[in-house]
Order: C-alpha cells, then structure tokens, then sequence
C-alpha cells in the first residue's frame, strides 16, 4: 500500500500557476527595485532524470502589481518533479512573471550548480542584451573620434604657432644690419680654438725628482 502523499507534496503537484500564483496590489507610486533570492530551485534533466540544482535571482520594479512571496516560493518549488532543461526552466519563470505583473522591468537570473564539470548560468532581462553591448562600443568610437579631432586641432594649432615664431625671427633678421667687418663680441675671427697638447697631460714631477726611499728595518 502505498504511502499517504504529504501536504506539502500534494500542494507542489497540485499547484496551479494561473490560479495559485498571487499576486498584490503595488500601493507605492515612485519606482523601486524588489530583489528576491531563491536558492532551492531544484528541477529534472530532461535526459537523464538526474536532479539540477540552482538559486534564482529575481530582480524587477513594479508597476500595477507584485508578486506574494510564498505564491513564489511555492511556483519555483514546483519544478522540483518536471522535467525540463536549464534554458527552458529560466525563460518559462520570466514568461509567467512578466504576464502576471507587467513591470517597468524585470531580469531573472538562474546560476545553475555544477554537474559533470559544466556550470550554467541563465539571464533573461526585459532590456536587450545586444543593444546594451553594442552601446558602449558606440560610446568608445565616439570617444576616439572626438580624440582624433582634438589630436588633428592640436596639430595645426602647433604648426601655424611655429610658422608665426618663424616670420617674426624673419622679420627681426631682416631689421638688423650687422658688417662683415666688424669684428663680434668677445673673440676676433681669426681667433681659433686652442688644442691641447699632443703629449697628452704635463707629467706630474716630485720635487728634486727624487724616488722613494726605502728604508729597511732590522730584524
């Protein structure tokens, strides 16, 4: 005879998304975000039959409606005896939450435990995932773009600098008249520079030019 199912199992079995899953009333009207953990999220390899294991992270703000938490706990308990796949089970919860509750936005993150060396991690979010990639690289070759046009404004600005540093030393040339025989400042032109001599460095001589005396000590 078999064992007497248990209430919580009979609730999990019989449970209803449509009817059970409640729903309340958002009575706020700023936006605020409801973050909520579920780490026993637990369902059956659609091949194998062997149990996955993951935590769900769930991340929306609100608009008309939210969720009642045990109405939660009690959907997400109820993949514990389906068989489905980690992709499916993900986008089956944002499907269902995102008709019941219509938010302003919604992500739902499932970070599955490791099995035979594999770690998965599923994100379904109410923003594009390509677009929100794509933006940042726009940003960047926006960036660069105004770097290069800095870069090219700098250029020509040094250049037209150098040009006018050069007409005015032109100018300042031309307005002085020196004489080719006017001798310059401090040396003649016939004055050359004096080299040293080819022997090298003046020896270094002792006075008399005597050597060293050494002086032998008596043992």
């Amino acid at each position: 005879m078999s064992e007497e199912m248990r209430y919580g199992e009979q609730i999990l079995k019989e449970f209803d998304v449509e009817r059970d899953l409640e729903v309340w009333e958002n009575k706020q009207e700023r936006e605020y975000m409801i973050k909520i953990i579920l780490p026993e999220f637990c369902c059956l390899c659609p091949r194998s039959g062997y149990p996955d294991f993951a935590t769900i992270y769930l991340e929306y703000i609100p608009n008309k409606l939210v969720v009642e938490l045990k109405a939660i706990k009690l959907y997400i308990n109820s993949f514990m005896n389906r068989n489905i796949s980690h992709e499916d089970s993900i986008n089956e919860i944002y499907t269902v939450l995102e008709k019941k509750l219509e938010p302003k936005y919604m992500k739902i993150t499932g970070d599955f435990n490791p099995r035979g060396n594999v770690h998965t991690v599923i994100e379904v979010s109410s923003q594009s995932f390509l677009k929100s990639v794509e933006k940042p690289r726009k940003e960047e070759q926006a960036y660069e773009f105004k770097d290069r046009g800095d870069n090219k404004r700098a250029g020509a600005r040094r250049i037209n600098e150098r040009e006018r540093d050069r007409s005015r030393d032109d100018k300042r040339g031309n307005s002085r008249s020196f004489s080719s025989d006017r001798p310059s400042r401090g040396f003649k032109s016939d004055d050359k520079p004096k080299r040293a001599p080819k022997d090298g460095f003046r020896k270094i001589s002792f006075e008399g030019d005597k050597k060293p005396r050494i002086v032998k000590k008596d043992k």
